[in-house]
């Protein structure tokens, strides 16, 4: 018989973004299904943290305020103003977290500052979970760069072992950048989930597709300069000296303030690439479906996107679309060397060399249709939610004393 499931009251705690993916929309849903009470809280437009149950925003935490414009202007004081105003915000959760009382607390660690606040000295029932969803820094890889990452994952190693409950990670790869080749002492590995309609579209959108026009290249997700787009416009540019039989389309939110589309005129590539606006959610398998290849291309900065897989990889795999990934250790995971895909090295001679591949070697790309179809597969969101629920969750609430505090595993 299986252990009886503890019904807990559950945060998801989120303030790195108003528009976050919809990881813990999809793993709330799940954990309600199962009984527990679930609250989201995430920012807003106006840059509050709005708390969600499921049905309406029922609470409003007033987000941390901006320094004063005199302050702002003195670099020194005007990061220490935006800090502590920020411990403000902290400790305005904190409260709203006393009056809630819930057993779990789930906190994307997105922003390191004040992270050890939350936890500290909370009731000993209220158990704290640090979701490593991003890892890696942005910064330079100059020796200051080098040494303010090497800061910044001690102290969350340093987190991970002594201040929260548990540490939660999408990858195995990034469980080791944290918490070293021990991480099972401390971490538990949760992978991404893929909500059930990638998995078990129909397969006759495939035969839809034309397969004897130019090859149909996909990249999904937001335009942002951070992403390093530019590469796969030059690699465009090397690939259109040896074909012009392919397309790319760039469908997501621009937030380059257009660089992306005057690159693209600059280069005199409108003929073959395009940037569409995002579709909805629930209309993204069948627009994946829709083309012969999928990039899943990501720069080496941000590093947390070499230590965790993206959430569009994913879906490419559960959907049964072909992939071009750039080679990192997640991606190997998911693409299959010659089989659903390709794997190529982060320069734009690698992907354009990739891009012609598929263009020129039609039998090479229906050979990768053809596995892509047969190697579908994916954590399901409710899998997932039932992975946190019994892996972490239903372990913690057992558990009398704070796991990092007291050394307990909960692997």
């Amino acid at each position: 018989m299986g252990m009886a499931v503890t019904r807990m009251h559950i945060v998801l705690l989120h303030f790195y973004s108003h528009s976050p993916t919809p990881a813990y929309q999809q793993i709330a849903a799940s954990l309600r299904k199962r009984g527990h009470t679930v609250w989201i809280g995430a920012r807003d437009t106006m840059g509050d943290l709005a708390w969600q149950d499921g049905e309406h925003a029922f609470d409003v935490t007033r987000g941390p305020s901006s320094p004063p414009g005199l302050l702002r202007a003195i670099p020194l004081l005007g990061a220490f103003a935006e800090r502590l105003l920020f411990l403000g915000f902290i400790l305005r959760v904190r409260s709203f977290l006393r009056g809630s009382q819930p057993e779990i607390v789930q906190v994307n660690h997105a922003s390191v500052r004040w992270l050890a606040v939350l936890p500290l000295f909370m009731p000993r029932q209220m158990h704290f979970v640090l979701d490593f969803r991003q890892v890696g820094q942005r910064g330079a890889k100059d020796l200051i760069g080098r040494f303010k990452g090497w800061l910044t994952d001690s102290w969350r190693r340093f987190c991970s072992r002594y201040i929260f409950d548990a540490a939660c990670f999408l990858h195995p790869a990034g469980a080791r950048k944290i918490l070293g080749a021990s991480w099972p002492k401390w971490g538990v590995v949760v992978p991404l989930g893929v909500s059930q309609r990638f998995l078990t579209l129909d397969e006759a959108v495939f035969d839809r597709r034309d397969d004897q026009g130019p090859v149909k290249f996909l990249y999904i997700g937001t335009l942002s300069k951070v992403r390093h787009l530019e590469r796969l416009l030059y690699a465009v540019q090397q690939a259109l000296s040896v074909t012009r039989d392919f397309r790319i389309d760039f469908i997501g939110l621009d937030s380059s303030q257009g660089f992306y589309r005057e690159l693209i005129d600059e280069l005199e590539l409108d003929s073959v690439v395009k940037v569409l606006p995002p579709v909805p959610y629930q209309n993204v398998p069948e627009v994946i479906a829709s083309y012969d290849v999928a990039l899943a291309y990501v720069p080496e900065r941000p590093a947390h996107w070499l230590y965790q897989p993206t959430m569009k990889v994913l879906e490419y795999r559960a959907v049964g679309t072909p992939i071009m990934a750039s080679d990192n250790e997640p991606n190997r995971d998911i693409v299959r060397e010659g089989q659903n895909g390709l794997l190529v090295q982060n320069t734009p001679e690698s992907l354009a060399d990739g891009l012609v591949r598929f263009v020129l070697d039609r039998s090479f790309l229906a050979r990768c249709k053809a596995y892509a179809r047969q190697m579908r597969q994916g954590e399901t969101w409710d899998q997932v939610a039932g992975m946190y629920e019994q892996d972490i969750y239903q372990t913690l609430v057992r558990v009398p004393l704070r796991a990092g505090r007291s050394g307990m595993s909960v692997e």
